[in-house]
C-alpha cells in the first residue's frame, strides 16, 4: 500500500498547565525570548478544555486533546486509571495506524508503551513501571519514576544519578556531559542555598530533553511529543510569592525572596528547552506548544492563607487497616493520589465499601475520595473537608467500630507551602512553522480542535467521532488549499466549522 507522506511533521510539545496569565506579562518583560519569537512568527490560540470541576484535570484534559473526544467519551477518571476502560485512539496511535513514524516522550496516559511502531515510546513519568520501546529506554523510566514516586523531584532520586552503572547506561542514551555538571553544580548551590531547593524540579525536564533530542536526531519522527510537568509544580505551590495580588492573605517579605522567582525561572526554563526544540526540527515540521488546560491564583475565602494538601501518611498502614496486605498492588501516583489494583474482584469490591465508609468527625464526612475503574480504586483524602489540620480530629472506620484514630496518624501536611494555584479551563497553543501565519491570535477555540489539526497536518483521515475542527485559520493559502491525496478524506464543512466546547 502506497502511504502517502504528511503536508508537515508534527511536535507536540505539552508544557502542562502553563498560562497565558503567565506567558504574556513575562513575554512583555522580556523574559522569555523564545516565546516572544513564538508569539510574534505564528499563531496562537486559547483552547478552552471541555472539561467543568471536578473533572477538570489534566490527565482528563489531555486526553481530551490527544483524542478529539470529551470526557463522557474516552471515559478519563483518574491518572494511570486501567488503560482497557479508556477509548481512544489517540493521535499517536492514529499516527503509527497510518503508515507514519512516532516518537513519544512523557505523554500522560501513554502506559502501555506501543512496540509495532516506527520510532520511539516512553510513557508518562507517572506510569506503573519502567516498560519502554524500544527495551533499552527503560533506564530512563527508572531515573524517572525515582524522581515521581519521591513527589520532591531528585530528592531521592539524586542517589540513582550517583550510581555509576546508570549513569553510564544514561550516557549512552543521551545524557550529556553539560547536564550531569549542570546537576552538579545545582546540588552544589542547594547546599549553599537551600531556600531555592525547588529549583530541583527543572532538572527532570532539563535531563529528559537531552534522551528526547538524541532519539529525534536518530529517528525523524512524522509526529512527535515531549511533556513537560515542571511549570505546573510551581504555579500550584509558589503562585502568592510570585503575583500576590490575587490573594487574601499576602505573602511576607522573606517569602517573596525566597520563593518570588520559583515560576518565573520555571517558565525560562520552558523557553530554554523551546528554544533546543526550534533548533532540533527539519525545516518540513510544525511546531505546536500546548499546555492540555491552565492554572489561575487559588483564591478561597474558606482557606485566605491557601489550602494545606495532606497525603496519606502510609499507604501500607490503610491497606492494613482495610484489611487488603498482601491482596493489592498500591502505587503513588500525582501527589497526593494513589492507586490500588486488586486481582480478586470480591476484595475489590470489600476495600472500596470499606474505604468509602470511613469518615472524619461525622459519618456525613467521608474522609476519603475514591474512584473505581475497572480492577483499581483511585484513592485521596477528602482535601476540601480539613479547611485547618488538626491533628486530633476523629476517624472512624465503620467495619472497625471498636477502633478509632487520629487524622495524625492517617494524614500528613508535608508540602512546603499551601495550595496556590488551581486548573484553569483556559489553556495556551502556540503554533510555528512552514505554512504557519505569522502574529494571528485566534482567540478561544475547544481542546478538541487540536487532535484534527495535528490529523490534518499529517495528512491523515480525521475519523468521523472527533468533535472538534481543524483550526484553518491559522494555515497560510498554500497549506490550507492542499488537497488530500486519493484515499485520504479532505476536511469536510462539518470538522471545519466551529465548534462550542461543552460546560464552558
Amino acid at each position: 500500500m502506497v502511504v502517502a507522506p504528511p503536508r508537515r511533521k508534527v511536535l507536540l510539545v505539552e508544557f502542562n498547565e502553563i498560562t497565558w496569565r503567565i506567558i504574556r506579562p513575562l513575554v512583555a518583560q522580556g523574559k522569555l525570548p523564545t516565546f516572544a519569537r513564538f508569539l510574534a512568527e505564528g499563531t496562537v490560540a486559547s483552547p478552552v478544555a471541555t472539561e467543568v470541576p471536578p473533572h477538570l484535570d489534566p490527565w482528563i484534559s489531555w486526553m481530551s486533546v490527544y483524542t478529539g473526544r470529551p470526557r463522557e467519551e474516552h471515559g478519563v477518571h483518574f491518572l494511570e486509571q486501567p488503560p482497557e476502560t479508556v477509548h481512544g485512539p489517540k493521535v499517536h496511535d492514529l499516527a503509527a495506524e497510518g503508515g507514519r513514524s512516532v516518537g513519544v516522550f512523557g505523554s500522560i496516559m501513554t502506559w502501555p508503551p506501543r512496540k509495532d511502531i516506527r520510532g520511539f515510546w516512553v510513557p508518562s513519568t507517572f506510569s506503573p513501571d519502567t516498560q519502554t520501546f524500544p527495551e533499552d529506554l527503560e533506564p530512563i523510566q527508572q531515573l524517572n519514576l525515582s524522581q515521581t514516586r519521591a513527589h520532591t523531584p531528585l530528592a531521592k532520586g539524586t542517589k540513582l544519578v550517583r550510581q555509576a552503572g546508570l549513569v553510564a547506561r544514561l550516557i549512552k542514551l543521551g545524557l550529556k556531559p553539560s547536564t550531569l555538571a549542570r546537576l552538579a553544580a545545582a546540588l552544589a548551590k542547594f547546599k549553599l542555598q537551600p531556600h531555592r531547593v525547588w529549583e530541583k524540579v527543572s532538572l527532570q525536564p532539563i535531563i529528559n530533553f537531552d534522551f528526547f533530542e538524541r532519539l529525534y536526531r536518530q529517528h525523524r519522527p512524522d509526529f512527535a511529543t515531549f511533556h513537560s510537568n515542571h511549570a505546573a509544580h510551581y504555579m500550584h505551590r509558589y503562585w502568592r510569592s510570585h503575583d500576590p495580588s490575587a490573594f487574601l492573605t499576602k505573602p511576607s517579605d522573606e517569602e517573596i525572596r525566597q520563593k518570588g522567582d520559583a515560576i518565573t525561572f520555571g517558565y525560562q526554563v520552558a523557553d530554554e528547552l523551546l528554544a533546543k526544540i526550534e533548533r532540533l526540527v527539519g525545516p518540513n515540521t510544525v511546531i505546536m506548544v500546548a499546555s492540555g488546560l491552565g492554572q489561575q491564583p487559588y483564591v478561597d475565602e474558606r482557606f485566605p492563607e491557601g489550602r494545606n494538601v495532606l497525603r496519606i501518611r502510609d499507604i501500607n498502614q490503610l491497606i492494613d487497616l482495610i484489611g487488603m496486605t498482601g491482596r493489592c498492588r498500591s502505587l503513588s501516583i500525582m501527589a497526593p493520589q494513589w492507586i490500588l489494583s486488586f486481582p480478586d474482584p470480591a476484595d475489590l469490591d470489600t476495600a472500596e465499601s470499606r474505604l468509602r465508609q470511613a469518615w472524619i468527625e461525622r459519618p456525613d464526612i467521608p474522609l476519603f475520595a475514591v474512584d473505581r475503574q475497572g480492577d483499581t480504586l483511585c484513592l485521596n483524602l477528602t482535601q476540601r473537608a480539613f479547611e485547618d489540620y488538626d491533628p486530633n480530629r476523629r476517624c472512624v472506620f465503620p467495619h472497625q467500630p471498636e477502633r478509632e484514630h487520629r487524622l495524625e496518624d492517617l494524614a500528613i501536611a508535608s508540602d512546603p507551602t499551601r495550595k496556590e494555584g488551581w486548573h484553569d479551563p483556559v489553556g495556551v497553543l502556540l503554533v510555528k512553522g512552514p505554512g504557519i501565519k505569522s502574529g494571528v491570535d485566534l482567540g478561544e477555540c475547544s481542546n478538541l480542535d487540536l487532535a484534527p489539526t495535528m490529523l490534518y497536518l499529517l495528512n491523515l483521515p480525521i475519523p468521523e467521532h472527533m468533535k472538534g475542527r481543524v483550526l484553518m485559520d491559522a494555515f497560510e493559502a498554500d497549506l490550507a488549499d492542499e488537497v488530500a491525496p486519493a484515499g485520504v478524506p479532505a476536511v469536510s464543512d462539518a470538522l471545519a466549522a466551529p465548534v462550542v466546547a461543552s460546560g464552558v
